[in-house]
């Protein structure tokens, strides 16, 4: 499977400014003029294409991110997507520009590209261990490198990676098809099995404890001449059903109180609709009428009512936004009401059974004979446990064999790592890289001073050159570099750092590389280049023309 970039939309809606740029399959390059092309936006641009995806990007603090709104529009397989983010809001389009996902949510997000994809990343969360999907900048870490990032063997590229420990080996074998759906589900599938025998072992140890203190019941036994202590403990449940009931109706108002909320703020969304279509209709009145709406003078401009009314319209898309947000936060609070709910439900079915059985006990009293009963039901507990632990044990064992086998794939990944490893540090003279600090996927190497930009380009195409071999089936993402030649190296090391990148190309159905100065003519390149120069003035990507041209695109998904 093949994801291809097509275009990207960047918005400035406070400033009312944008930008947009194609790009082709093979190989694109965006660059600027040599001699004074620093602070064109090349690695905004870059920044933004796996940003719109959901990964968040190291942009500068400068480039206010809670005004930004980003629009890619992107292949799989042949087949058009688009997506829309503005801050945490991610809204997914088909190629008719009908919305068929959204969310506010990373995790639902990345659930969406696993299966968009046929790719996820399943990490172990921290405290618990438990295994979750991982957010998708954890699926596009093979493929995009910050031009402050270039450290070596290390992925940095993205913000906030450390809610998960020690991920780069689990995200490095999930690319090369060595983790997968199916490896997660067998050690979900032996966590359970484990977790089974341990509970049986549990379960054995208390009911020892339990025949134990019956036959000591059963020593000196007599019989009680009342059912004074059933009836007290059919009271005491009767009185836990009675609260479970004012509890559930409690939740139940709350739940009808958050649906009126829902209600309300949908209403507010058809209002702030309804606003925006009067004010653009007045605009067209006060261009075709030159006259004051207000005070019905004629007007020699109408420049200054058409911005008032154009600055209530993008005050109403932001608002609509943030409605928008609150709704999906009311809906997730429905949803976790209603589980509360369904749970209270499930917890008063069975006292109103432990009602029943009080009442049955009650009426059928027990007698000597009761006690020997348990205990012959405590020893075929017992025989019963034994027999599913046997039985577990034997089922763990074909899952044993299957993770020898991942263990091998990993001896096999740890070769073919050192073997092409070494050989770019003889093509590169990176004699300072000491053998074993390759040997191994889990180990760690980077060279220094002006060495380090081309030994961190090495590992992510060696990793890439890894997974095309083990897992030539695998999702390929667009190969992003952003500004490989801009480290402080020597020109002969920044020719060959991106001639090397450029060789790589053939690895990837896209390559997009930003570089200062470029030229074709400089490189032996066998395929086609896509070359997009920025001549925009400094610390100006976006400008209030380009935000005119694509308004209607932003004001539609907006909208949906």
């Amino acid at each position: 499977m093949n994801v291809i970039f097509d275009k990207i939309y960047i918005f400035d809606v406070a400033k009312k400014e944008a930008y947009s740029t194609e790009f082709k399959k093979g190989v694109n390059i965006i660059t600027s003029s040599d001699i004074d092309g620093t602070d064109r936006g090349k690695s905004v641009l870059l920044r933004s294409l796996y940003h719109a995806l959901g990964a968040d990007s190291h942009f500068d603090s400068k480039w206010g991110e809670k005004d930004k709104v980003y629009i890619l529009f992107f292949k799989v397989d042949d087949k058009d997507f688009s997506i829309y983010r503005s801050q945490k809001l991610f809204k997914i389009f088909n190629a008719k520009g009908d919305i068929i996902f959204t969310t506010i949510h990373r995790s639902e997000l990345a659930d969406f590209f696993g299966n968009l994809f046929n790719f996820s990343i399943w990490l172990p969360q921290k405290n618990t261990n438990q295994l979750v999907i991982a957010p998708p900048a954890y699926s596009f870490l093979l493929n995009f490198l910050d031009q402050d990032e270039y450290i070596g063997t290390k992925f940095n590229s993205f913000k906030n990676l450390a809610q998960f420990s020690n991920f780069k080996l689990n995200v490095i074998y999930s690319h090369l098809g060595i983790y997968n759906k199916e490896y997660f589900e067998l050690v979900k599938q032996k966590e359970e099995l484990e977790l089974e025998i341990k509970s049986k072992k549990e379960e054995i140890e208390e009911l020892i404890k339990m025949k134990d203190r019956t036959n000591l019941i059963l020593d000196g036994f007599s019989c009680p001449e009342t059912s004074r202590a059933l009836e007290n403990e059919l009271n005491i449940e009767t009185q836990k059903y009675s609260s479970l009931i004012n509890e559930m109706n409690s939740v139940r108002n709350k739940l009808v109180d958050l649906r009126n909320q829902l209600v309300e703020q949908n209403i507010t969304l058809s209002q702030i609709s309804k606003f925006e279509i009067k004010e653009e209709k007045e605009i067209k009145t006060i261009l075709k009428s030159k006259v004051c709406p207000e005070c019905h003078s004629v007007l020699d401009s109408t420049l200054e009512l058409r911005s008032k009314r154009y600055n209530h319209i993008d005050n109403a898309l932001s608002l609509k936004d943030a409605i928008k947000t609150e709704n999906a936060h009311i809906e997730d609070e429905i949803l976790k009401n209603e589980g509360i709910y369904s749970n209270l439900a499930l917890v008063l079915e069975e006292h109103n059974k432990k009602i029943c059985k009080n009442k049955k006990e009650i009426k059928d009293y027990i007698k000597f004979r009761g006690l020997n009963k348990l205990i012959d039901e405590i020893n075929n507990d017992l025989t019963i446990n034994s027999r599913i632990i046997d039985s577990t044990k034997e089922a763990l064992k074909p899952l044993k064999k299957e993770f020898k086998s991942v263990k091998d794939k990993m001896k096999s990944v740890d070769e073919n790592y050192y073997y092409l490893i070494d050989k770019l540090k003889i093509r590169f003279n990176l004699n300072e890289l000491e053998a074993d600090s390759y040997e191994q996927l889990s180990k760690n190497f980077c060279a220094s001073g002006s060495n380090k930009p081309l030994s961190t380009v090495i590992w992510y195409l060696t990793l890439n050159d890894l997974k095309q071999k083990f897992n030539p089936e695998g999702t390929t993402f667009p190969m992003v570099f952003d500004s490989p030649n801009n480290a402080e190296t020597d020109q002969e090391k920044k020719q060959a750092l991106v001639e090397y990148i450029m060789e790589s190309s053939d690895q990837f159905s896209q390559l997009i590389v930003s570089a200062i100065g470029f030229s074709e003519k400089d490189y032996s390149i066998n395929s086609n280049i896509n070359i997009k120069v920025l001549e925009n003035e400094k610390y100006s990507l976006l400008n209030s023309e380009m935000y005119v041209q694509n308004y209607e695109l932003l004001q539609c998904m907006n909208d949906a």
